[in-house]
């Protein structure tokens, strides 16, 4: 990829803020995706339910319940 787009050096710091401002987005979204992740896996498994995405995300667990689920994962 790097042989077809290379940065000019007089856009350097633009490229370093809009890879900066792209990866706190990709943080954020996979910290989201963890925790529906983890509302479906705690249904499952503790609880015996069959939980969907869509549902799953109106659904907060609680600190003890967020770190059996991480328990058990590993």
């Amino acid at each position: 990829m790097q042989d077809f787009f290379r940065r000019q050096v007089e856009f350097e710091d633009r490229a370093a803020l809009v890879a900066t401002k792209g990866c706190k987005k990709v943080v954020k979204d996979l910290h989201y995706e963890a925790c529906i992740q983890a509302v479906i896996t705690y249904n499952a498994v503790f609880l015996g339910t069959k939980v969907t995405k869509a549902d799953a995300r109106k659904i907060t667990l609680t600190k003890e319940q967020y770190l059996e689920v991480n328990i058990v994962e590993h």
